[in-house]
């Protein structure tokens, strides 16, 4: 019960310090992410109250694991909500950066979720719901991790400050994904790691949450950044489009 309830008294946590001066207004797609996150705990948590009286035990079950099951899936496609929030609020629109970065980073993240969907083609390998989710949740989490940590790497080699705000949601959401993608591989690969699979993945969501209300405690965005002299900006613009080009070389020989 504890955990069940720790996720929702969490999330409110996280809406409260968005609505309480405004943030929701700078962090549009962030609060989206986490008000379906709250929403769909929400029910669950609500599912594992109230079923149990209303059906038989069997069925509650059922419909239980099956509405976790579906939420959860959706609450896959909309992470990349928070990783869009980090890049567009390190490389604002409008800005060089922004300019030189865009279109290799998004072809980049292209070939991840082609390589994502892929890999998760082989799902008619998989016999329940549970394995179903638990390869969808694997192959879509390494990718958001590549591109979280991509960004944040970006933004350190060019020189780019971040914010307490979207510093906290990266690096809270960054390190719940990577340790989520070795969770569920493990799941996978052995049933009896599903018992810790059980605890270790709630927990971490939990840590996620608590970094993310410290990271919004205090409004503090990312500093406006400091356009180089032009000179720099088309050394950088140069070194960039050779990586893209590299990149393209490896993929099509």
């Amino acid at each position: 019960m504890f955990i069940f309830a720790l996720g929702p008294i969490l999330e409110l946590w996280v809406l409260v310090l968005l609505l309480r001066e405004g943030m929701w207004r700078e962090y549009t797609s962030f609060l989206l992410y986490v008000f379906w996150v709250f929403l769909g705990n929400s029910v669950i948590l609500a599912a594992y109250l109230y079923f149990p009286s209303a059906y038989p035990e069997a069925q509650a079950a059922s419909l239980y694991g099956s509405w976790y099951w579906h939420s959860d899936s959706i609450d896959v496609v909309l992470r990349f909500l928070v990783i869009w929030e980090v890049f567009h609020q390190t490389f604002p629109k409008g800005s060089g950066l922004n300019k030189s970065l865009s279109k290799g980073l998004g072809i980049i993240s292209f070939i991840l979720l082609v390589l994502a969907c892929a890999t998760f083609w082989g799902y008619q390998n998989y016999a329940s719901l549970r394995s179903i989710h638990l390869a969808l949740d694997r192959t879509f989490d390494f990718v958001q991790a590549v591109m979280i940590l991509g960004t944040l790497l970006m933004a350190r080699y060019y020189g780019v400050k971040c914010g307490r705000n979207i510093r906290g949601i990266a690096l809270g959401f960054g390190a719940w994904v990577s340790l989520s993608t070795a969770n569920n591989a493990m799941a996978d690969l052995t049933r009896s790691f599903l018992p810790y699979w059980y605890y270790l993945r709630p927990w971490s969501f939990g840590f996620m949450l608590a970094s993310w209300i410290w990271a919004l405690w205090v409004y503090e965005p990312n500093p406006p950044i400091m356009e180089s002299k032009i000179t720099d900006l088309d050394r950088w613009t140069e070194d960039w489009n050779r990586t893209v080009s590299a990149a393209r070389t490896i993929i099509r020989p």
